[in-house]
């Protein structure tokens, strides 16, 4: 089975999920991985046009969309961590697919922007306040710092805390997120996941 055909099923079984409990709403999304400086990301459009909610961002470890993003995305990330010239050329590259996949694509989320792979955040913020893109602050990580978040606020984006659980027992933990947006003094309408409690 492709993966088009499985996000066809996830989106016809969270329909009849939905028809079935008035109390939830349930939305099909993706984190997608960036694999090209121009921004490229690892779903087919048919599948991106079935998702409720697109997610993009960088991770250490893909399959790059050429030779060359893997040479400027992969390999010299890891270089990187070697040499502070190298450093700064990859600092640029990877600030450069992200901007480039915000506006490329109809992006949602972008997620944990720096971690493990430095950015501009001032550059990020500013192209995800262009194209409506939430800002992520990872509270699985404890990512990105407070630092970060007030540089990032100051753009004027709008934040998502998620506890980017990968076990059940992890979901809803958001404390860092809690943290980090009081320290921050961010308007709870700058959060678009806040909800009041018992709300």
């Amino acid at each position: 089975m492709d993966s088009v055909t499985t996000f066809l099923d996830i989106k016809r079984e969270v329909a009849a999920l939905n028809q079935e409990y008035d109390d939830i709403h349930v939305l099909v999304g993706a984190e997608a991985n960036i694999i090209g400086i121009d921004g490229e990301i690892d779903l087919p459009e048919a599948i991106i046009q079935e998702l409720d909610v697109l997610i993009v961002g960088l991770h250490p470890y893909i399959r790059p969309a050429s030779w060359n993003d893997g040479v400027e995305l992969v390999l010299n990330n890891q270089l990187g961590k070697l040499s502070r010239g190298i450093r700064k050329k990859v600092y640029n590259s990877n600030t450069k697919a992200v901007v480039n996949a915000l506006h490329r694509y109809d992006v949602d989320i972008v997620s944990h922007p720096g971690l493990f792979m430095g950015v501009d955040y001032q550059e990020v913020a500013c192209a995800c306040v262009q194209n409506n893109t939430a800002f992520e602050i990872n509270a699985g990580h404890q990512f990105p710092s407070l630092g970060a978040v007030l540089t990032a606020a100051d753009e004027g984006v709008d934040f998502i805390v998620n506890s980017d659980a990968h076990y059940p027992a992890s979901v809803g933990e958001l404390d860092y997120g809690r943290s980090v947006i009081a320290q921050a003094r961010l308007p709870v309408e700058r959060v678009i996941n806040f909800r009041e409690k018992g709300g």
